[in-house]
């Protein structure tokens, strides 16, 4: 955290180094000196027109557009992070992920700046101080350097921003996360908030592209079946966001209660008719016994040619047997008695 002390020095936003605020104004002055005009960068041109707006680096500029940086201002840097920290989320910082994460980040710093009304001479030295990781050590190297022996490689609070756009935000990027928007619908075990804190989260990091009644067509569409004719009877064009949700919200706990309470019945059937199977008798065993057969069918037996067997009690010869011996010894169709 930036910060100033009571002799003369100004701690820088890595707390590795102390430079005395003379130093600092004479870089700054050199840096400035001359040009008091407000330049913009060059503007990044995508194919498709919708992500014109929020790729353009002066969609991110300050209200107070006063580029100077003075001894006084240097003064108060510490300060002045404090402040805007109380807007901007003390616990916020930003580390370059995800990429596209570089939307929020911007429109987070810009309210803290406008709610303090920070210059951009300024927010080129305050920004970083919202950053952590490798991407605060990264910021510190393009920028001038405070004890005046580097120019750096941006110079001017738009074309900190222009670099950032430039380095995290890329046209298919924005169109791949634009398509995941368009697609997002609730999940089966998502509830209507936690799908639309979800859908929120898509729409940051496009960039706030779309506008708030498609983020609430988008909301209504993605809800499940058995509640959407309800929230769309409800909905008016007039009603904000938060009131659809909670609407969505009770319309989606009664209908989970009607569903656990037709499940819990079914379980319930179920339970009882594993029940009434378990409370049946056994069935009995089928119990084989020895049969003796009649001396009349034994005596028969005994006679009968091989390969002849009984069919209805009925001799029926065997294959091959000749009609005349058929008709001699076993009469075709002769009854056993």
């Amino acid at each position: 955290m930036s910060s100033s002390s009571s002799d003369g020095e100004y701690s820088g936003g890595d707390g590795g180094r102390h430079v005395p605020r003379r130093s600092v104004t004479r870089a700054l002055g050199h840096e400035l000196g001359g040009e008091s005009h407000r330049r913009i960068p060059p503007e990044i041109v995508p194919a498709d027109d919708r992500y014109a707006a929020v790729l353009d680096c002066a969609t991110f500029a300050l209200a107070n557009t006063d580029i100077r940086y003075d001894r006084t201002m240097a003064h108060g840097l510490g300060h002045l992070r404090k402040d805007a920290s109380a807007t901007f989320g003390r616990d916020a910082e930003w580390d370059g992920t995800p990429a596209l994460g570089v939307f929020e980040f911007l429109s987070r710093f810009v309210k803290a700046g406008d709610d303090n009304d920070v210059s951009e001479g300024r927010a080129l030295y305050l920004l970083p101080e919202f950053t952590k990781g490798d991407l605060k050590r990264e910021l510190y190297t393009i920028m001038p350097s405070l004890q005046g022996g580097r120019s750096g490689e941006v110079s001017s609070y738009l074309e900190l921003i222009n670099w950032l756009l430039r380095k995290y935000a890329d046209e298919q990027s924005l169109s791949d996360q634009d398509a995941l928007f368009h697609g997002a619908a609730q999940g089966a075990d998502e509830t209507e908030n936690d799908y639309y804190v979800r859908l929120r989260g898509l729409r940051h990091l496009c960039g706030y592209i779309h506008t708030e009644g498609q983020m609430k067509s988008r909301y209504m569409q993605g809800l499940g079946w058995e509640i959407r004719a309800d929230v769309r009877e409800h909905h008016t064009p007039n009603m904000p966001m938060d009131l659809l949700v909670q609407y969505a919200e009770r319309k989606g706990d009664v209908c989970r209660r009607r569903l656990q309470e037709q499940k819990d019945e079914e379980d319930r059937r179920a339970k009882a008719r594993r029940v009434r199977r378990a409370a049946r008798p056994a069935p009995r065993k089928n119990v084989t016994a020895a049969v003796t057969a009649p001396p009349q069918v034994e005596k028969f037996l005994r006679v009968l040619p091989d390969g002849a067997h009984l069919r209805w009690g009925r001799c029926i010869p065997p294959e091959g047997t000749p009609r005349r011996l058929r008709k001699q010894v076993h009469p075709d169709g002769a009854p056993l008695r």
